[in-house]
């Protein structure tokens, strides 16, 4: 019993489909991946391309600030969609319980749009935005209680934490740089959690013979290091060369803790290879913040490296993955995913290392990061489409 125990807390969270066949004209409401990728990638490359209108001063945000909407909804609106996509999948594998499909799922999709409206005029529309997180955390804890899985217990704080820094957000202008940083420390947890998962796991099936170094106390670090920095940056009176001191040995743990999983034949394997270079924006992201805090550099280039860099890379790789995994497809992107890797990785440098060192490229390298986001998610979504609205080619459910 305790064998099988373990078996289910270890499986691929996105090999093993667990509910009923949908009818081919409702595929796309057969599990969470489907409407909620295809969300995520739409929004990526919709809500940029309003926010690059917005730049050219075409127009205005009725609730907000220009640059305050466009954080948010690349947290909450894109990066929202990606993480329930991802957790609505992964949930029943870990438990062999159903999460929400069909009419449910659908409902929950139908609360993240009317958010992502409520967002843009503001008022009482941001009380719309603050019920997708408690609507997904509530799908997700029914199953993992009934399986007593305490392991896997740990996102709905997580989320938690992440509809914490949206009620801070909303609850006036003074709380929203607090917010932020609490959003992108939350989704940065998340991918710490998941990508010390899935990414040594997925090496070890695509590479014959590599064992991925895993090591509980540098785990500990890793996830220990985040807390630390996210309460160092937001505290008051801490001195910029204490931050480094705090996110420059985080950002080593994360470093070490890459180079420990892979090999470099990773570089034959796109799926691989584009998960690696997000979770790599996460300890460059880090130290480029540190040294910003201490004097050197744009704080807010630093940043875009853990958003642009390692969040997008990683939602965009784990996109790519689990929809071809999910629907019967042989683990081998389209040429045009490659590009689309590419591209937003051009798009992340561009908006981070660029204007970090070279601060007088500020304005080119913005709208070049822009254009380069949109054609990456827009390939993704064009190619992804048919993969998602239709039923699994092998035939079975999912």
């Amino acid at each position: 019993m305790m064998q099988l125990r373990l078996r289910i807390l270890d499986q691929d969270p996105v090999v093993a489909p667990r509910p009923a066949q949908a009818a081919p004209g409702r595929a796309w409401l057969a599990y969470g991946f489907r409407p909620f990728f295809l969300a995520g990638s739409g929004a990526a490359a919709g809500l940029m391309l309003l926010w690059l209108w917005l730049l050219a001063g075409r127009g205005i945000v009725p609730s907000l600030d220009p640059i305050q909407w466009h954080a948010h909804e690349m947290l909450f609106g894109f990066g929202g969609a990606v993480v329930a996509g991802f957790l609505l999948t992964a949930v029943p594998n870990w438990t062999g319980l159903p999460t929400p499909k069909d009419a449910p799922l659908g409902a929950l999709l139908a609360v993240w749009l009317l958010g992502r409206l409520g967002s843009w005029w503001g008022g009482a529309g941001a009380l719309l935005d603050l019920l997708f997180l408690p609507a997904l955390g509530f799908s997700l804890a029914g199953p993992l209680w009934r399986a007593g899985q305490l392991r896997n217990l740990i996102f709905l704080p997580v989320l938690g934490l992440l509809w914490l820094a949206n009620v801070l957000f909303w609850s006036g202008s003074q709380q929203r740089p607090l917010a932020l940083s609490l959003a992108v420390y939350g989704m940065l947890l998340l991918i710490a959690l998941v990508g010390g998962r899935v990414i040594p796991f997925f090496t070890e099936r695509a590479l014959d013979g590599h064992q991925p170094l895993r090591l509980g106390w540098l785990e500990v670090l890793c996830l220990a290091g985040l807390v630390l920095s996210v309460l160092v940056e937001n505290l008051p009176g801490i001195s910029g060369f204490s931050k480094l001191a705090v996110l420059g040995p985080t950002a080593f743990f994360h470093c070490v803790r890459l180079l420990g999983w892979g090999s470099w034949r990773i570089v034959r394997v796109p799926l691989l290879w584009v998960l690696y270079l997000g979770y790599a924006f996460l300890p460059l992201g880090l130290l480029l913040r540190g040294l910003a805090w201490s004097g050197w550099g744009s704080l807010s280039a630093a940043t875009h490296a853990l958003t642009a860099g390692c969040i997008a890379l990683m939602c965009l790789g784990m996109m790519a993955r689990v929809a071809l995994g999910h629907t019967g497809r042989e683990l081998k992107p389209a040429r045009v995913t490659v590009v689309s890797f590419g591209l937003l990785a051009a798009a992340a440098v561009c908006r981070s290392l660029l204007p970090f060192g070279w601060p007088q490229l500020y304005s080119h390298a913005l709208w070049c990061s822009g254009i380069l986001w949109c054609l990456a998610f827009l390939l993704h979504f064009t190619a992804y489409w048919p993969v998602l609205t239709r039923p699994r080619v092998d035939g079975k459910p999912g």
